[in-house]
């Protein structure tokens, strides 16, 4: 079975903020520590703590870790998204989503896929 989703743009946006709205205060018991953040701009810093190593997120980083969330590299034990472009469930996930889901998140959008954790 293949299904396939449109979120439009303002809920991307949304949910995107949503969890960038967490940072600093969510990383500091994750493998990634963010270092600095503009959210006007959507830019956020992050150090790896087991490397030392430096990474900037940027929008456009988050919005293509987005679709990562609905495939094989979202971690079996984090918070399941909606397979739905309703704002209700999103906003659900969100409420339910906890520093690990946004761990994993921030790892997707850097490396591609969960490294840690």
């Amino acid at each position: 079975m293949n299904i396939t989703i449109q979120l439009p743009q303002t809920l991307t946006d949304r949910i995107i903020t949503g969890i960038m709205e967490n940072f600093p205060e969510a990383s500091q018991d994750c493998a990634l520590l963010c270092t600095g953040w503009n959210y006007h701009n959507c830019k956020f810093d992050f150090e790896d703590g087991e490397t030392g190593d430096q990474f900037t997120v940027t929008k456009e980083s988050l919005e293509n870790a987005l679709p990562l969330l609905f495939s094989d590299k979202w971690p079996k034990g984090c918070t399941k998204p909606p397979l739905s472009a309703n704002d209700d469930l999103w906003n659900d996930w969100l409420g339910n989503s906890d520093a690990t889901d946004f761990d994993a998140f921030i790892q997707l959008a850097i490396f591609g896929e969960v490294i840690y954790g």
